[in-house]
């Protein structure tokens, strides 16, 4: 078998805390269940359970015949409105000033002609040439033709001016009444086609069509899964050990390998996910005594779906010495988490021994290596190392970090190499302290 090209570090010791491994349930970051604001009949209901909805797409359109109708009557009213008030602001017109003026004219030429009247019969009634119903008649004449051009005068000096400005400020209040009165018939034909809130996935679909829906009925339920949270239930022993916005790891078994690892996932394993604390919820179930803890864990090629059985591993107490790899070393296939390690193959000189028996570490290789995948148990992450918590690969032990992927289930012959591809000696493993 031909030599697999590898690159390798080694296990080494880290401060890390003590994990403990939770099961959890994945659940959509969002869930949405898109209600009508109004009462109508469903004429069109494109969406269906298992559908992708871009943000604003459509999902259900109501009857828009009265509304269309409503708005079309509003905003006529509304023109009338608006020409109203354009009309009091623009003022008198030239030919009813003119008109004004003439009648102005015509009333102040009969006064005076009634006041000559009046003076030539009070001087015949003083001189007692006139009788008293002459003087009267000519009198009430007079009057009327002074309570004339007093009205004229007003009329033309009310043209002049023109409409008063509370006159104006209530057209303008009118308008702005019929505005919004069409703004609201309007918003309710925008209504009527019912539209998805965000991006996201149908799970359930309640009406169809020819349904008469009320207002505030459940038209769909949406959910978005480009983010999820992933809910456990955390030890009130676990509690003083977390904060919100500590990394956690999160492992899905449902995710099986062939679903290529995002930049989020952990290097090697396409069932294992970077998360961080999103939400810890300080009040404990009074049955079991645990606090529910959310994760949140990125999902921009969707691959999580809601309610996904997930495994969370976080701080369960105090930090302390632990041996860890580098994150490249982890690999997961059917669900069983790997480190590849490097060991001598056939002719390699056997690992060295002191004079009491106890094992000194690998010498230089000889006849060659292999690499052999060891079952492991992952505990925290420490920037871009993973701790072991198995107890089966102590600290200074080779570790494959990359080229893991082609590492048979069986022991492998491997050629190490540096970053640069350039063949190098296998790492001498000394006894640590």
């Amino acid at each position: 078998m031909p030599a697999v090209r590898v690159v390798v570090g080694e296990a080494r010791l880290v401060q890390a805390n003590p994990t403990i491994t939770l099961v959890g349930t994945v659940e959509p970051a969002r869930r949405s269940r898109v209600s009508s604001e109004l009462a109508g009949l469903v004429v069109e209901m494109p969406a269906r359970q298992g559908d992708i909805i871009p943000a604003g797409g459509v999902i259900c359109k109501l009857n828009q015949d009265t509304l269309s109708l409503s708005l079309a009557a509003e905003r006529a009213k509304l023109l009338g409105a608006r020409a109203r008030h354009d009309e009091l602001v623009a003022g008198t017109r030239p030919e009813e000033l003119v008109r004004l003026k003439a009648l102005l004219d015509e009333a102040a030429a009969e006064f005076e002609g009634r006041r000559f009247d009046m003076e030539r019969v009070q001087r015949l009634f003083t001189a007692g040439e006139s009788n008293d119903k002459e003087f009267q008649d000519t009198r009430a004449s007079f009057l009327a033709a002074e309570r004339r051009k007093v009205a004229a005068e007003a009329e033309y000096k009310l043209g002049l001016e023109g409409p008063r400005k509370e006159t104006i400020a209530q057209a303008a209040h009118e308008v702005a009444r019929q505005q919004a009165v069409t703004d609201r018939v309007e918003s309710d034909l925008g209504k009527s086609v019912i539209r998805a809130p965000f991006a996201g996935h149908v799970v359930r679909r309640d009406v169809e069509v020819g349904e008469w829906i009320s207002e505030g009925d459940t038209v769909v339920e949406m959910v978005e899964l480009t983010t999820v949270l992933v809910r456990v239930n955390v030890p009130e022993s676990v509690l003083p050990f977390i904060q919100v916005g500590d990394p956690i790891r999160v492992t899905v078994d449902a995710v099986s390998d062939r679903h290529a690892p995002s930049a989020d996932q952990q290097a090697g394993s396409a069932s294992s996910f970077k998360g961080r604390i999103k939400h810890i919820i300080r009040q404990a179930d009074p049955n079991a005594r645990t606090f529910p803890v959310e994760i949140e864990v990125d999902n921009p090629d969707e691959t999580l779906a809601g309610g996904m059985f997930a495994r969370a591993t976080m701080p369960s107490g105090p930090a302390g010495e632990a041996v860890a790899v580098p994150q490249d070393a982890i690999v997961m296939r059917d669900g069983v988490t790997y480190v590849a390690i490097v060991v001598p193959s056939a002719g390699a000189r056997i690992p060295s021994r002191s004079s009491s028996g106890a094992e000194k570490g690998f010498s230089a290789q000889r006849g060659g290596s292999a690499a052999v995948l060891s079952p492991v148990s992952v505990g925290m992450d420490i920037d871009d190392w993973v701790t072991i918590v198995s107890g089966n690969l102590p600290p200074g032990t080779p570790v494959i970090t990359r080229g893991t992927e082609r590492i048979l289930p069986f022991p492998t012959p491997i050629e190490i190499v540096d970053e640069r591809g350039t063949p190098v000696a296998m790492p001498t493993r000394q006894d640590k302290a």
